[in-house]
């Protein structure tokens, strides 16, 4: 939806650079670093297939997308989908990872939309050595994800043991069945006989995915690199020859990439582009989920929660990763800089704002949120849906003191929909201040969002 025209007067429209204050870490001052991709087909046989011939190699997480695959007829959520195989894992540093199975031409990001996979996730720890985690995942076509791992419980406590890196060959199967969990849709992972199941979450087969590839693709979000190799691959039952080069498509798998970003390091930038809407020259932001405080923002005659507070302007969500999230609006500068310990330990105070954050199993909501000066807080638990599609958007923000009683309301609207959060008595009594508007850091470790305003006008605008 095309966001209406704001007045004029008090508009910042960002056609040329305002020079909004960074703090934290940022990308300018982050080394190159080279991520090394080198898979596809092989004359090898790690993964000890029937014969010679198999497809993997070094996969690397990035955040530019890398994919050996074939087109399929296409597939969604309502068809019987199956992929089984061999899989060796030969090495894997700390943090590393891959996915294979059904993916769509246009699927890229993680989560990664239109997508059922089997996954590795690796490491690689001093005492515990090189092992990987074996998991089945789904994302629907809005960006919703579910899945489950082949293990009890959670891997952090779970006594059932990792795959170790050791080249060893092992059977794995993941399947979906539309019709499974009384028609819910189900997905399964077996890792050499032995099987973990789950029903889809609530809505997500009536989203819907459609896939029109298989094969292999990395995780796009910064790491390190495995090596793996799989064989004897069944696509829907339909055995694969890989004794000769079946001369798949490649994209970005063999040679080296130059990464300039990589978590913590924020992009915090003025750019002359136009992805919110407005004309061009906007505000952007590539900022991660990190326990370090970071912002970009300006700075305001003060306000407190005894003063009306308005925000509102035109926002485009371009891009994001799972656990990911940002929170758009005011707060106080030296709490926010004096903040060492993570939000799910102590949540942040002296903020009132847009927090664009949420389950994977949603993607991200765009709620409210408040932090007052000795520790109350709130937010809510859900709200509107948006998706990291680019699309231009209006959105704001109204705080009124005298509403809720005399206690204070926050109210949140993202086109057409809105989502109120009433304070808490203790929150109002504690007051709070706030000297600045615009990004800040959701304090608590995760992945990116890619996010620009315009057209912006809020309370507290200094001239």
């Amino acid at each position: 939806m095309t966001s209406p025209a704001l007045a004029a007067p008090d508009v910042l429209s960002f056609d040329r650079d305002p020079g909004w204050e960074r703090y934290g870490k940022n990308a300018d001052d982050l080394p190159s670093r080279t991520m090394h991709q080198d898979f596809g087909w092989r004359p090898s046989n790690h993964a000890g297939g029937e014969s010679p011939g198999e497809i993997g190699g070094v996969i690397s997480r990035s955040l530019t997308r890398a994919c050996y695959w074939v087109e399929i007829p296409t597939q969604t959520l309502e068809t019987k989908l199956t992929l089984s195989g061999r899989v060796a894992i030969v090495r894997t540093d700390n943090n590393c990872a891959m996915q294979f199975g059904f993916f769509n031409k246009d699927s890229e990001g993680w989560r990664t939309p239109n997508s059922l996979v089997f996954r590795l996730s690796g490491e690689n720890k001093e005492r515990r050595g090189q092992y990987s985690w074996a998991l089945a995942d789904y994302c629907t076509q809005k960006w919703r994800a579910g899945g489950l791992g082949a293990f009890d419980g959670r891997y952090q406590t779970t006594d059932t043991p990792p795959i170790k890196s050791d080249g060893k060959p092992h059977d794995f199967i993941v399947a979906y069945d539309p019709k499974g969990a009384s028609g819910v849709g189900e997905i399964s992972i077996a890792i050499d006989g032995k099987e973990w199941k789950t029903e889809l979450l609530e809505g997500h087969k009536e989203e819907g995915a459609v896939f029109n590839r298989f094969g292999l693709m990395n995780i796009q979000v910064s790491g390190n690199s495995m090596e793996v190799y799989l064989d004897d691959i069944r696509m829907n039952g339909k055995l694969l020859d890989f004794s000769d080069d079946p001369h798949w498509e490649g994209i970005n798998n063999q040679g080296d990439i130059e990464e300039g970003v990589a978590r913590p390091w924020n992009v915090m930038d003025w750019e002359e582009t136009n992805r919110a809407g407005g004309d061009p020259g906007e505000m952007s932001v590539m900022m991660w989920r990190d326990e370090a405080p970071a912002y970009f923002a300006t700075p305001i005659s003060g306000l407190t929660l005894d003063d009306p507070i308005h925000a509102e302007g035109r926002l485009a969500f371009s891009g994001a990763g799972s656990d990911s999230g940002v929170y758009i609006g005011f707060f106080d500068s030296e709490t926010k800089r004096g903040k060492e310990t993570p939000d799910h330990v102590v949540r942040q105070s002296n903020i009132l704002a847009v927090m664009l954050e949420g389950p994977s199993r949603v993607g991200h909501y765009f709620r409210a949120a408040y932090g007052a000066s000795s520790g109350a807080n709130g937010h809510n638990d859900s709200g509107p849906i948006i998706q990291p599609d680019g699309e231009p958007r209006h959105w704001s923000l109204d705080y009124d003191p005298k509403a809720n009683d005399g206690v204070g309301s926050i109210t949140v609207r993202l086109d057409e929909e809105e989502v109120v959060l009433d304070l808490k008595p203790e929150a109002r009594k504690q007051g709070a201040t706030f000297d600045r508007f615009g990004f800040f850091n959701m304090q608590s470790g995760g992945h990116y969002v890619k996010v620009s305003i315009d057209d912006v006008r809020f309370s507290g605008m200094k001239d």
